[in-house]
């Protein structure tokens, strides 16, 4: 549990990290501001809830991937 515990930790700093840079690109490119304020914001209730549901002891992973295709591989 607290290797994955730990890992959470690492992606939510990574993602945190990542969406910080909404600043810098929203300085070089105004019309995406909105778009990567909104994202930021919700990133930040996505890690909040992770927490809430982290202390009733549900690990949830801050990425989920899913591939949706028209066809098997």
């Amino acid at each position: 549990m607290a290797v994955q515990t730990s890992a959470t930790a690492a992606l939510n700093k990574g993602l945190r990290i990542f969406f910080s840079e909404f600043v810098r690109v929203s300085l070089s490119r105004p019309s995406q501001a909105l778009f990567f304020a909104r994202t930021v914001l919700w990133q930040g209730r996505a890690a909040r809830l992770r927490s809430a549901w982290a202390a009733e002891g549900l690990t949830v992973p801050p990425i989920a991937i899913f591939s949706i295709t028209n066809g098997c591989s």
